[in-house]
């Protein structure tokens, strides 16, 4: 029988998922590593309404998978590291750019966005937030690009060593 408690978020469990979703991929080794590395790049950007849209984009220009893709993505950016990841672009953009933004700013750009819907949240964040943005912007692509490579490497080393041991395994069945 089932109790509430069951029903809770449980991490660990979902890490364990999504890891073992990209684990089963199956496909050209580079192309999915390409997907996992666009996946994590657009993770740690600061675009969270459209990070979706942004990885089916990219990975359609690249030629990534894109499910490795949102897979990648949804592991990156969750509940549980995006706060982590808007503060490090904060202060990433603010040392990057000439952009000197306090953190009552980032506390009530937040809030706001917090209560408004997704087109209220885009508007908000095109017209009156243009500063906070464009340091926050220039913040997280400096922070998503050395990850997204290093994703990139891990997956291809990933599954290039998959793809070897299965090969192996073939030719000793043979």
């Amino acid at each position: 029988m089932k109790t509430r408690d069951d029903n809770k978020l449980k991490p660990k469990r979902t890490f364990r998922y999504y890891w073992l979703r990209l684990r089963r991929l199956q496909g050209n080794p580079f192309i999915l590593a390409r997907g996992v590395g666009i996946g994590a790049f657009v993770g740690l950007t600061p675009t969270i309404p459209f990070h979706t849209g942004l990885t089916i984009f990219f990975c359609t220009i690249f030629k990534g998978n894109i499910v490795a893709a949102i897979i990648a993505n949804w592991v990156v950016s969750n509940p549980l590291t995006i706060p982590l990841q808007y503060y490090l672009a904060w202060k990433i953009g603010t040392w990057v750019t000439s952009v000197r933004i306090t953190w009552d700013q980032v506390c009530l750009m937040l809030d706001q966005l917090q209560h408004a819907g997704l087109l209220d949240a885009s508007r908000m964040l095109f017209v009156k937030f243009s500063t906070i943005m464009y340091c926050l912007m220039a913040g997280g692509i400096m922070l998503a690009v050395p990850f997204g490579i290093l994703f990139y490497f891990a997956a291809l080393y990933f599954y290039l060593m998959r793809q070897k041991r299965r090969q192996e395994r073939f030719l000793k069945q043979k």
